[in-house]
């Protein structure tokens, strides 16, 4: 099963971010696709919505984070 077609979102989701949101994108890209290759998501659409509602939640609390220190 090809496994590229996460590849578009995961680059539009490091443009533009912190080093720590692109490290976290890299490893929710990994995770929902080898989640997607065990056959656990129905379709590519289904990996393609885990993967923005985890990564959408992961970037705005590492950005949070990063404000809030001094």
């Amino acid at each position: 099963m090809p496994t590229d077609f996460l590849m578009p979102l995961v680059r539009q989701f490091k443009k533009d971010q912190n080093p720590a949101c692109g490290l976290a994108v890299n490893r929710i890209s990994s995770l929902v696709l080898l989640k997607f290759e065990a056959g656990i998501y129905d379709d590519k659409i289904e990996a393609e919505r885990d993967f923005r509602k985890l990564a959408e939640a992961a970037c705005a609390r590492l950005n949070t984070k990063a404000t809030t220190y001094p």
